[in-house]
């Protein structure tokens, strides 16, 4: 065991760190992904309310940062313990509104009294007016269905109860965070808030809560705002209708009623033997003409019918020699970055984190940089305006590259929905694909 300081929190509920980087992470995630919508954000709780917020797990260290970019409270998060040693880089996290939580592996002693403490903190920040953040999977899985609840966010339910009973309002808010392909940059992304789940009639009188209980209203509330697509064993024959119905381009109108579909979907697999086998059959005679085909396109392309092809800009295509001329004051920085993760990150599903991590920081500052050259070289007078057209040069042409790079997507996806719907040369993959779409559909 080592032996270590126990570390106590500061109370706070906001800090300046926090909130001169917010715009930073906004504009990362707006830069990084092609935000199809950010719906029902309008009723979260108003900022120094007491609040929890909790979201699905799928993409790694990135998911937090939508909670930071769109939600208007300063969030608090649980980060692992061993980071906090260094005296500077705690000082920095305390400023990100950071606590350290203590797990087996880091091999301290008093590890429940130390935790103990970390949780009593979540709590008076909480009582303070703070919101926490929260992953009730306690791990991430790329793949869009949620998995077992951990027992930590009812027992933090609970503590605050027996430490404020006023307590027992908390907001608990879930956020639906819902990405078309999470590796590749510019793809959409969409996030959904849901209502506030009520927790105060499943607190029992001894202090403790109802963790099956409440870890049914939670799951039930996250159905209702994010793709959960169940049971475990039905994830790889239905994943490919799922993709087509391109979750992420629907509005409100559409998406509640897709919600009632994936349950009916995941009752259908476990009570309907004969429908479960055809949709495996139709899956499996799929994949083979597709993988004879040469594996044409993707089915969020094609969609689930030839009125799903997808609609292009096919002037922006002329416009993309100019966005990447846009886009040279960040090109450095921008390959830097690149050639960086992609030798340093060995784990796949953290690699779009580490890129948009480290592009929050090093693309401003490279920015910050060239306008400080640019102004100490102009002609003299000229020097405050060289520099802030730069500035704006750096921020305007990423933006520019990014949206051109959309549009790219979109070019490509729209010609791949063509071919496939009506390229004689594809008509067994075609054929295919229409029958297990009519297996999973009937």
């Amino acid at each position: 065991m080592r032996s270590r300081p126990i570390l106590h929190p500061p109370i706070q509920v906001s800090h300046l760190y926090y909130r001169l980087t917010r715009i930073l992470v906004w504009g990362g995630i707006t830069r990084y992904f092609s935000i199809s919508g950010v719906d029902d954000f309008e009723g979260l709780p108003a900022p120094g309310t007491p609040a929890i917020f909790i979201g699905n797990h799928q993409n790694g260290l990135m998911d937090p940062m939508p909670f930071s970019g769109f939600v208007p409270q300063q969030i608090h998060w649980l980060t692992r313990a061993d980071v906090f040693w260094n005296p500077v880089a705690r000082h920095i996290l305390w400023g990100y509104n950071q606590m350290p939580v203590y797990r087996q592996r880091d091999r301290v002693d008093q590890l429940r009294e130390r935790n103990d403490v970390i949780f009593d903190a979540c709590v008076d920040r909480m009582h303070a007016g703070a919101a926490m953040g929260i992953f009730p999977e306690g791990n991430h899985n790329p793949f869009p269905s949620l998995r077992a609840l951990k027992g930590g966010l009812a027992e933090m339910l609970a503590r605050a109860a027996r430490r404020h009973p006023e307590l027992k309002s908390i907001q608990l808010v879930p956020i639906g965070l819902d990405y078309e392909h999470y590796l590749d940059w510019r793809r959409r992304f969409r996030v959904r808030a849901g209502q506030a789940i009520p927790f105060a009639d499943l607190l029992n009188e001894d202090g403790t809560i109802d963790k099956p209980a409440m870890n049914v209203r939670v799951r039930e509330a996250f159905r209702r705002i994010m793709v959960d697509l169940q049971p475990e064993d039905a994830q790889p024959h239905l994943h490919p209708a799922l993709r087509a119905h391109r979750t992420t381009e629907m509005s409100q109108e559409v998406w509640k009623p897709f919600t009632a579909k994936l349950a009916a979907w995941e009752k259908r697999w476990t009570e309907d033997e004969n429908w479960s086998q055809r949709v495996k059959d139709t899956h499996a005679q799929w994949q083979e003409a597709w993988t004879e085909a040469g594996s044409p396109g993707r089915p969020e392309a094609w969609g689930t019918s030839t009125e799903g092809i997808r609609k292009s800009k096919p002037w922006a295509a002329w416009l993309h020699p100019l966005a990447m001329l846009a886009n040279l004051p960040t090109y450095p920085a921008q390959w830097f970055v690149t050639r960086y993760v992609d030798k340093a990150v060995k784990n796949v599903e953290f690699v779009p984190t580490m890129r948009l991590g480290m592009g929050i920081v090093l693309f401003p500052l490279w920015w910050f940089l060239l306008s400080i050259v640019a102004g100490l070289i102009a002609p003299a007078g000229w020097g405050w305006l060289t520099a802030g057209v730069v500035w704006f040069w750096g921020q305007a042409g990423s933006r520019f590259l990014a949206w051109s790079i959309t549009q790219k997507h979109e070019r490509a996806d729209a010609l791949d929905g063509k071919v496939f719907w009506h390229d004689s040369r594809l008509a067994k993959v075609r054929d295919a694909w229409t029958a297990y779409l009519k297996a999973v559909n009937n």
